[in-house]
């Protein structure tokens, strides 16, 4: 296990909370869409050990054959990482691991029906590599559940519809925003509760979905709370996790 130099490309800053933050790919880097990465900072000069080094995991938001990796980053007010990294510029130095892990990956669901890929905040990074990787070829429509406090924090619906127009899927996809602390209605989303809540109370069923095992493939990434509630709501009707290579109907990561 090692950490690599990689330079700064860009960093869009999408509000005081959240970047989008690209940089170059190390030479040989591989990984699958839904994995992430370890990507930090050296803490000294000519950094000789891991000790050396302040990471964090960060899903990758990149598609494997895109020359960079991208990350969507939301900033933790305490943390001891990511103050400094909205504080970094185009063209310095992070550094990032020499391996990608994680095993909330599309091939270990069962295909067919609507991939429903639920996230919380910056949880959302995994899910715009997977759409960017052509989902459709295992299964029929994607939809992305996005859940955030604000409206303001919903900010990468622009890249989900770039990347599906690139594939001409339009009529096969689906962003739903959900807000829980939006004040002001013009901006709130589709859904205004929490997400376990919402898939308990129906409102999946009254969107039209067939909110089953049957016909529904889910994917959830986020912090551990949202995690968990949305595998509890999931098990009450009746999906079931992938284990080892029997293929489930839902797939999880927690983002720390």
């Amino acid at each position: 296990m090692a950490f690599h130099p990689v330079k700064i490309e860009s960093i869009q800053r999408h509000n005081e909370r959240l970047i989008f933050l690209t940089v170059e790919k190390p030479a040989g880097f591989r990984y699958k869409p839904g994995q992430f990465v370890r990507l930090g900072i050296a803490l000294k000069d000519n950094p000789a050990s891991e000790e050396d080094f302040l990471v964090r995991p960060y899903s990758l938001a990149s598609h494997p054959d895109e020359p960079v990796l991208s990350f969507y980053i939301a900033r933790v007010l305490d943390g001891a990482l990511t103050p400094k990294l909205f504080e970094k510029a185009p063209g310095e130095i992070l550094y990032v691991d020499d391996t990608a892990y994680g095993m909330m990956l599309p091939e270990r669901l069962q295909e067919g029906g609507t991939l429903m890929c639920f996230a919380s905040g910056s949880g959302l990074s995994a899910f715009l590599s997977v759409v960017k990787d052509n989902p459709w070829k295992r299964f029929d429509n994607v939809v992305i559940v996005h859940c955030a406090r604000m409206a303001a924090d919903i900010s990468l619906t622009p890249l989900f519809m770039q990347a599906v127009k690139a594939q001409h899927r339009e009529v096969n996809f689906r962003f739903i925003a959900a807000t829980t602390r939006e004040p002001d209605p013009a901006k709130q989303g589709e859904i205004t509760k929490r997400v376990p809540d919402a898939i308990r109370e129906g409102d999946f069923t009254a969107m039209g979905f067939d909110f089953s095992p049957k016909w529904i493939r889910a994917m959830i990434c986020g912090n551990p709370g949202f995690v968990d509630a949305v595998k509890a709501a999931l098990k009450e009707k009746g999906f079931s996790a992938a284990r080892g290579a029997k293929p489930g109907t839902y797939v999880a990561e927690n983002f720390w």
